[in-house]
Parts: structure tokens; C-alpha cells; sequence
């Protein structure tokens, strides 16, 4: 029992831990994270798994571990940002792979690349011709941000209409048949103007609604529990 207590009490820190760690990298996306963010958590799940499996260690070791180990990339991270040298060091820089429609091969060599692998790269751009490309970027997380030539971009909006209307951001008022108080609030609505409308709109009661959107501009979008 004393074994499965301590189970749980490890596995919790090293939650925290992990929370600790992700807070500090900040909001960046799996394609945003660097090299250095994976080595990271890399050791800090080295660190929890050896803790919970060896009975010898103690909690407050496994701790100091992780709060030693969550400082240190603190302290990397903020210095990173001051030091554009340590940065570039630490983080690489990005890099020009793509220069007026030509690979630059010095650039694929440093980072083992072949030219399927740019292709696969663009391709995720939904660019299907090294021919399309101006510019491509190769970043420290190992995406590729394209600039394309002029003439193979779509038109915009306003090249191709005079009068349109800007986009706006729905509000998610139903969701998974609950109804979101608090983005009515948001719209100055309330519940009752809400059951009017989907009556309205579907002919269905507001129970019957598994979630609803709404914006100004467009209205509506409903999906009730028994549509597929």
C-alpha cells in the first residue's frame, strides 16, 4: 500500500514537473518546439521515470530534480533571449534553403536534407512544385516558411471585389449540449434569446442541440444531437 501511495505521490510531482517545464517553453505549437525544448523534456521524463521506478529514491530528490531541472531552462531561456549569439548557438538560426527558386545544397548538406524531403516539406504547404517557390526558410524547429512567386498566389478579397465583408470571429454558444452563459454575456443574449432563435432557425428545442455557433455577419451554424 505504502509502495502504491508513493507511486502516486511521484507521478503528481511529476505532473507539476511537466507543467513546469511546458509553462516556461511558453505557447509554441509541436512544430515550434527547437531542438534544445526536446532534449528538455527529454531529461525531465529521464528524471521522473528513474524516480518512480527505483524505490531507493527519495521524494524530496525526485523534487529537487525537477525544480533544479525546470530553473535551469528558466534561466537558458531568459538568457537566450538577451544573448542573440547564445541563441543562435543553443537554437540555430533559420536559414535561406530556398533563394529565388533555387536549393541551396550547402544548407541540405548541413541538415542531411534530400530534395524529396524539401517536396514533402512544401507539400505540407500545399505547394506541389519547387517551381512555384521564390523564398523557403528553413526554421529552427525544422518547418519551412515558403514565399511563393507572385503570379502562383490565389487573389485576395479586395483584388477581386470592391465591396466585401470583413471576417468575424463566431461565438461557440452550445457546446456538447450545454449551454455557454458566459459567451452570452459576452454578446449582451441571454438564455431565453438564445431558445428563440434555434427554435427558429431549426424548429428544434434548445435541449435538442448538441452545439451551436453564432456571429453577427452569418447567423447561425447548428448541429442538433441526431444530425451525423
Amino acid at each position: 500500500m505504502e509502495d502504491m501511495l508513493m507511486y502516486a505521490m511521484k507521478l503528481t510531482l511529476g505532473l507539476i514537473g511537466v507543467m513546469i517545464v511546458l509553462k516556461l517553453i511558453g505557447k509554441k505549437e509541436l512544430a515550434q518546439v527547437t531542438p534544445l525544448d526536446f532534449v528538455y523534456a527529454l531529461i525531465l521524463g529521464g528524471i521522473i521515470e528513474e524516480s518512480l521506478y527505483d524505490a531507493t529514491v527519495p521524494v524530496y530528490e525526485m523534487l529537487f530534480s525537477i525544480f533544479f531541472w525546470a530553473l535551469l531552462i528558466f534561466v537558458l531561456e531568459k538568457f537566450a533571449l538577451k544573448s542573440r549569439r547564445f541563441k543562435s548557438i543553443s537554437q540555430g538560426d533559420p536559414q535561406l534553403l530556398i533563394n529565388e527558386g533555387h536549393l541551396d545544397r550547402k544548407i541540405m548538406d548541413e541538415n542531411n536534407m534530400d530534395v524529396d524531403e524539401v517536396r514533402m516539406l512544401l507539400r505540407m504547404k500545399d505547394v506541389f512544385s519547387l517551381s512555384q517557390v521564390k523564398y523557403g526558410i528553413l526554421e529552427e524547429s525544422g518547418e519551412l516558411s515558403v514565399m511563393q512567386y507572385a503570379r502562383e498566389e490565389a487573389p485576395t478579397r479586395v483584388e477581386i471585389m470592391k465591396e466585401y465583408s470583413e471576417n468575424v470571429l463566431p461565438e461557440l454558444l452550445i457546446d456538447g449540449g450545454k449551454v455557454e452563459h458566459q459567451r452570452l454575456k459576452n454578446i449582451n443574449r441571454d438564455e431565453s434569446w438564445l431558445r428563440e432563435n434555434i427554435k427558429k432557425e431549426t424548429g428544434a428545442d434548445l435541449e435538442d442541440v448538441f452545439f451551436a455557433e453564432w456571429d453577427e455577419e452569418n447567423g447561425f451554424f447548428i448541429q442538433k444531437n441526431d444530425d451525423k
